[in-house]
Protein backbone atom coordinates (compact mmCIF):
# COMPACT_ATOMS: atom_id res chain seq x y z
CA UNK A 1 0.00 0.00 0.00
CA UNK A 2 2.98 2.33 -0.02
CA UNK A 3 5.25 3.60 2.72
CA UNK A 4 4.31 4.26 6.31
CA UNK A 5 5.40 7.61 7.75
CA UNK A 6 8.05 5.77 9.76
CA UNK A 7 9.51 4.18 6.60
CA UNK A 8 9.51 7.54 4.81
CA UNK A 9 11.30 9.14 7.77
CA UNK A 10 13.96 6.39 7.69
CA UNK A 11 14.48 6.76 3.94
CA UNK A 12 14.79 10.53 4.21
CA UNK A 13 17.27 10.18 7.06
CA UNK A 14 19.39 7.88 4.87
CA UNK A 15 19.32 10.59 2.21
CA UNK A 16 20.51 13.15 4.73
CA UNK A 17 17.17 14.94 5.05
CA UNK A 18 16.46 15.21 8.77
CA UNK A 19 14.52 18.46 9.18
CA UNK A 20 11.28 17.01 7.83
CA UNK A 21 8.52 16.97 10.43
CA UNK A 22 6.55 13.89 9.33
CA UNK A 23 3.88 12.36 11.51
CA UNK A 24 0.96 10.02 11.00
CA UNK A 25 -2.52 11.46 11.50
CA UNK A 26 -4.21 8.82 13.59
CA UNK A 27 -7.81 7.58 13.49
CA UNK A 28 -8.66 8.99 10.05
CA UNK A 29 -11.69 7.15 8.75
CA UNK A 30 -12.41 8.93 5.46
CA UNK A 31 -11.03 11.64 3.18
CA UNK A 32 -13.38 13.47 0.80
CA UNK A 33 -12.01 15.62 -2.03
CA UNK A 34 -14.52 17.87 -3.78
CA UNK A 35 -13.57 18.79 -7.35
CA UNK A 36 -14.67 21.89 -9.21
CA UNK A 37 -16.76 19.90 -11.70
CA UNK A 38 -18.95 18.51 -8.90
CA UNK A 39 -17.17 15.17 -8.66
CA UNK A 40 -16.28 13.79 -5.25
CA UNK A 41 -13.39 11.46 -4.51
CA UNK A 42 -14.17 9.46 -1.39
CA UNK A 43 -11.23 7.63 0.19
CA UNK A 44 -12.13 5.12 2.89
CA UNK A 45 -9.70 3.64 5.41
CA UNK A 46 -6.79 5.91 4.40
CA UNK A 47 -3.37 6.17 5.97
CA UNK A 48 -2.70 9.90 6.31
CA UNK A 49 0.66 11.49 7.05
CA UNK A 50 1.27 15.18 7.75
CA UNK A 51 4.55 16.81 6.77
CA UNK A 52 5.46 20.32 7.92
CA UNK A 53 8.21 22.39 6.41
CA UNK A 54 8.84 26.08 5.84
CA UNK A 55 5.41 27.14 7.06
CA UNK A 56 3.56 24.68 4.81
CA UNK A 57 1.68 21.54 5.74
CA UNK A 58 1.48 18.70 3.23
CA UNK A 59 -0.91 15.79 3.67
CA UNK A 60 -0.13 12.44 2.11
CA UNK A 61 -3.11 10.09 1.71
CA UNK A 62 -2.61 6.39 0.94
CA UNK A 63 -5.16 3.64 0.44
CA UNK A 64 -5.90 0.69 -1.79
CA UNK A 65 -7.79 1.22 -5.06
CA UNK A 66 -10.71 -0.79 -3.67
CA UNK A 67 -11.29 1.89 -1.01
CA UNK A 68 -11.59 4.80 -3.48
CA UNK A 69 -14.92 5.86 -4.93
CA UNK A 70 -15.51 8.71 -7.41
CA UNK A 71 -19.00 10.11 -7.81
CA UNK A 72 -20.66 13.10 -9.42
CA UNK A 73 -22.49 15.45 -7.00
CA UNK A 74 -23.63 19.01 -6.86
CA UNK A 75 -21.27 20.80 -4.52
CA UNK A 76 -22.38 23.95 -2.68
CA UNK A 77 -20.07 26.91 -3.23
CA UNK A 78 -19.14 27.05 0.45
CA UNK A 79 -17.89 23.45 0.54
CA UNK A 80 -14.16 23.16 1.23
CA UNK A 81 -12.06 21.39 -1.36
CA UNK A 82 -10.98 18.62 1.00
CA UNK A 83 -12.32 17.27 4.28
CA UNK A 84 -10.54 14.78 6.52
CA UNK A 85 -12.65 13.15 9.20
CA UNK A 86 -11.28 11.29 12.15
CA UNK A 87 -12.89 8.93 14.59
CA UNK A 88 -13.22 10.22 18.14
CA UNK A 89 -9.93 9.56 19.80
CA UNK A 90 -9.06 8.42 23.23
CA UNK A 91 -5.51 9.60 23.10
CA UNK A 92 -3.02 7.26 24.70
CA UNK A 93 -0.67 10.23 24.97
CA UNK A 94 -0.31 11.76 28.41
CA UNK A 95 1.61 15.04 28.46
CA UNK A 96 4.53 15.40 30.83
CA UNK A 97 4.38 17.97 33.60
CA UNK A 98 7.26 19.81 31.94
CA UNK A 99 5.35 20.12 28.64
CA UNK A 100 2.20 21.29 30.42
CA UNK A 101 4.13 23.98 32.32
CA UNK A 102 5.86 25.15 29.16
CA UNK A 103 2.56 25.56 27.28
CA UNK A 104 1.03 27.35 30.27
CA UNK A 105 4.01 29.75 30.50
CA UNK A 106 3.97 30.53 26.78
CA UNK A 107 0.21 31.10 26.53
CA UNK A 108 -0.98 32.06 30.01
CA UNK A 109 -3.65 29.36 29.75
CA UNK A 110 -5.00 27.10 32.47
CA UNK A 111 -3.59 23.66 33.17
CA UNK A 112 -6.72 22.04 31.69
CA UNK A 113 -6.39 24.02 28.45
CA UNK A 114 -2.71 23.07 28.17
CA UNK A 115 -3.38 19.36 28.76
CA UNK A 116 -6.27 19.36 26.27
CA UNK A 117 -4.19 21.09 23.57
CA UNK A 118 -1.24 18.74 24.10
CA UNK A 119 -3.50 15.69 23.86
CA UNK A 120 -5.17 17.00 20.70
CA UNK A 121 -1.76 17.56 19.10
CA UNK A 122 -0.29 14.31 20.42
CA UNK A 123 2.42 16.20 22.31
CA UNK A 124 3.40 18.70 19.62
CA UNK A 125 4.21 21.64 21.90
CA UNK A 126 4.47 24.25 19.15
CA UNK A 127 1.13 23.24 17.64
CA UNK A 128 -0.52 23.18 21.08
CA UNK A 129 0.70 26.73 21.76
CA UNK A 130 -0.50 27.90 18.33
CA UNK A 131 -3.95 26.35 18.86
CA UNK A 132 -4.40 28.05 22.20
CA UNK A 133 -3.25 31.40 20.80
CA UNK A 134 -5.57 31.09 17.79
CA UNK A 135 -8.51 30.18 20.04
CA UNK A 136 -7.86 33.24 22.18
CA UNK A 137 -7.59 35.50 19.13
CA UNK A 138 -11.04 34.38 17.96
CA UNK A 139 -12.61 35.22 21.31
Amino acid sequence: MGFSPREVRRLLKRLGIQDLNLEEVSNVTKVMIYLGDGSVIEINKPVVARMRMSGLTIYQVQTSDADVRVSKQAVPQTTPSMIITAAPTQSAYTPSEEDVKLVMEQTGCTREEAVKALRETNGDIAEAIMRIQQTRQRQ
